[in-house]
């Protein structure tokens, strides 16, 4: 019963904040000057997931000197939609989501209201364009996060990262800032984590039933391209996130937060 209430109240939280948001957004998304209005949402994001956290009492533990990140790519391991708000909050970034989010009731229109870069894969010239896009908004100084694993996982593992937005790093010299996510959960919690065929309402349901989170962002040592190719960058920057999700998640290392 305890937790049937948990979940009714998270909820009752969750429309009148999105809506609180949406509004305050306004003056900012509809800015007349386009990248104005890119870098304006980028930072509101950073609002925006903190009240989320909040709502879903997840805890934010940055490790890592977060001082240094002055701009550049944004690069995580992916366990779902959680890392949205656990990464708005942390930078306020600019996100590239999947074009087919665009198409899905409210959501799509509400995402919309932030200008991501919608990713289409669909052909080769539409994903040249996501690659200008991105590169647009770094050199306007807006910060970007991909995924380059191209889904989601349980956390257990990092997945081999996809070259083609490297592409972006190894000819436009932009640094890389890697980072690692954990999330851990009481004992018997379910996962946090969105992935495989799980679908989305039955999972968020459960979500606001897990009494606490602890989000763990590593802030890793940057990767400057270097004359590296985006095989190359893609491979380092897997490797370093690999080797810090072995030392914080595969050697099971024990929770500080009790």
């Amino acid at each position: 019963m305890r937790i049937f209430f948990r979940r009714i109240f998270r909820l009752s939280l969750l429309l009148p904040w999105l809506i609180y948001m949406g509004a305050i957004s306004v003056p900012v998304t509809l800015r007349r000057n386009r990248w104005s209005a890119i870098a304006g949402m980028a930072k509101m994001t950073k609002l925006w997931g903190r009240g989320l956290l909040r709502i879903f009492n997840i805890r934010l533990h940055v490790k890592g000197d977060l001082a240094g990140y002055d701009g550049g790519l944004v690069v995580s391991n992916h366990m779902g939609y959680v890392d949205i708000f656990v990464h708005a909050a942390v930078f306020g970034l600019r996100f590239a989501p999947k074009k087919e989010i665009r198409s899905w009731p409210v959501l799509g229109w509400y995402t919309s209201f932030i200008h991501p870069v919608w990713v289409d894969r669909s052909s080769r010239i539409k994903s040249q364009k996501t690659l200008e896009e991105f590169r647009e908004t770094l050199e306007h100084k807006v910060p970007l996060i991909i995924y380059p694993e191209g889904t989601s996982t349980d956390g257990n593992t990092v997945l081999p990262f996809k070259t083609s937005s490297f592409e972006l790093a190894a000819s436009g010299n932009f640094d890389i800032q890697p980072i690692l996510t954990v999330y851990r959960v009481p004992e018997g919690a379910d996962t946090p984590c969105w992935f495989g065929d799980m679908e989305l309402l039955p999972h968020l349901w459960r979500l606001v039933g897990i009494p606490s989170i602890d989000a763990e962002v590593y802030i890793l040592p940057k990767i400057t391209a270097d004359g590296r190719t985006r095989k190359e960058l893609a491979e380092v920057t897997c490797e370093a996130i690999r080797g810090a999700h072995e030392k914080h998640v595969q050697k099971k290392e024990p929770s500080e937060y009790v």
